[in-house]
């Protein structure tokens, strides 16, 4: 099976509902080497993926401890056995490089395959498969094996003075399926200098308003695990108290500019701290903001584009869908067209993702660390320190209003209600915000009433009951993933 689309472990959930007993997944160079395989076209001469690439990734399912779902794993939680998880598949699955991949090609059999799913593998027609020719076999031997292992988050908190139980949570995650020059330790290393220099501020007398976390998460490649065991434990009081998620995972994947996921009430507050950073590999006197527009700019509301909602691939999962915070993902990324229209930088997950190849094809000089460490410390002073919160309510409306365009049913009219509901809540976001106007900035009750009012529209997309079934995790009613990818 060819990587891409949609998640690995959904391909290998498949695969095995309808009989497979294994799996083999492969990337194309159609999508990890567009401008050919020959020596000179990839690694070590390019960044592209090499025929003998292995990109390996999990293929679970789910997040969390598999043995302790919905729960957090402790010492004292209740296991269910691990024959019952539905989410962990039951075949065998084994990640190859197209190089070993093209031969297997050619021997499959079947009808052929629609052309936008074909990719550019040489002497090889694209087929459904279903069975080899003249009668061949395939000898899969997996060597994985499954082992109950300890994992660690290590936690560090710098307590606010004025709102200590109001939290604002910078996060990365450590482990990596080899070297991880890229994911993660480009966000690792970002985020031990941002914890340095903030330590040095407190040092010489800084003290933020709110309280500060340093996370550092374990695991996060086997399904999430530190990141959602961590707020399984603590949900209650971080539902309470968390202010915004800043989690940064590839914190540089190229060095063109800046890409965003965000929830849609942190625009604003992006964009501020966006216009107070020198942009990397660009003249002097340009900010990332300058960059951002020059590049990718929305041309019907000229300003920079970002992604509403977050999704499930890193840390932020379990902010977004069970404490409901308003969260961002921050990345310095490559430019798209220039390197072919790939999905990812091409050596994600390989063991050539090594701190060579990152200083000799994305970032030399490290100014592109730089600069996110900069974006980054930047909004965790502007969400910390004033007294009222930057959020502004206004975008959910816009956020809404694009997501129910983006629905096409047979009959319009179903959305009706859906319509009408959100310009109900446009009126209420434009009435709030308004309010702010007559706001008492010296009188710390009514900013605290106003602050937790702001707190609380995130968390009023929460659905207690999730998705129903096993899916009950997948709360957020605008932003939780698809349950089938």
């Amino acid at each position: 099976m060819r990587y891409g689309r949609i998640y690995r472990g959904d391909k290998v959930m498949h695969a095995q509902y309808f009989g497979a007993i294994g799996a083999i997944l492969y990337n194309d160079p159609a999508d990890y080497a567009p401008f050919g395989t020959t020596s000179d076209q990839v690694y070590d001469q390019k960044w592209f993926m090499p025929p003998s690439g292995t990109q390996r990734g999990s293929s679970y399912t789910s997040f969390g401890d598999p043995l302790t779902p919905i729960y957090p794993s402790t010492d004292y939680m209740y296991r269910v056995r691990e024959d019952s998880v539905i989410f962990l598949p039951k075949i065998p699955a084994q990640p190859i490089g197209y190089g070993e991949a093209q031969i297997i090609l050619q021997y499959m059999q079947g009808n052929e395959v629609p052309v936008e799913w074909r990719g550019t593998l040489s002497n090889v027609i694209y087929r459904y498969g279903g069975e080899l020719r003249e009668a061949s076999t395939i000898e899969v031997k997996i060597y994985n094996r499954l082992e109950r292992k300890d994992t660690y988050n290590v936690i560090g908190i710098m307590k606010g003075e004025i709102e200590p139980d109001r939290y604002i949570a910078l996060g990365n995650h450590r482990d990596s399926w080899a070297l991880g020059s890229v994911d993660p330790t480009s966000g690792t290393a970002t985020l031990l200098e941002i914890t340095r220099v903030l330590g040095q501020m407190y040092k010489n007398g800084f003290r933020p308003r709110r309280s500060l976390m340093f996370c550092s998460w374990g695991a996060e490649e086997y399904g999430l695990v530190g990141s959602v065991e961590y707020v399984q434990e603590y949900v209650k009081v971080l539902g309470a108290r968390m202010v915004s998620y800043l989690n940064v995972d590839v914190a540089v994947e190229g060095n063109h500019t800046v890409s965003i996921y965000t929830s849609p009430m942190l625009f604003d507050v992006i964009i501020e701290a966006a216009k107070m950073v020198p942009s990397a590999y660009d003249p002097v006197g340009q900010t990332v903001y300058d960059k951002w527009m020059k590049v990718n700019r929305n041309n019907r509301t000229n300003e920079p584009n970002m992604i509403y909602g977050l999704g499930s691939a890193s840390d932020y999962y379990a902010f977004d869908q069970l404490v409901g915070s308003s969260n961002v993902d921050i990345t310095y990324s490559y430019n798209v067209v220039d390197h072919g229209n790939i999905s990812s930088y091409p050596l994600y997950h390989t063991s050539y993702e090594v701190f060579s190849m990152m200083k000799k094809f994305i970032d030399p000089h490290f100014t592109a660390h730089k600069t996110i460490g900069q974006l980054w410390g930047v909004l965790t002073l502007l969400l910390s320190e004033t007294s009222v919160l930057p959020f502004n309510v206004t975008r959910y409306t816009t956020a809404l209003m694009q997501a129910m365009n983006s629905l096409k049913p047979k009959d319009s009219a179903v959305l009706d209600p859906l319509r009408n509901a959100i310009n109900d809540f446009g009126k209420a976001t434009q009435d709030f915000a308004a309010r702010l106007k007559s706001l008492d900035l010296e009188n710390p009750y009514e900013i605290r009433a106003y602050n937790d009012q702001l707190l609380q529209l995130e968390r009023a997309f929460l659905n207690p009951l999730g998705q129903g079934g096993d899916y009950t995790d997948l709360k957020h009613v605008v932003y939780a993933p698809a349950k089938i990818n």
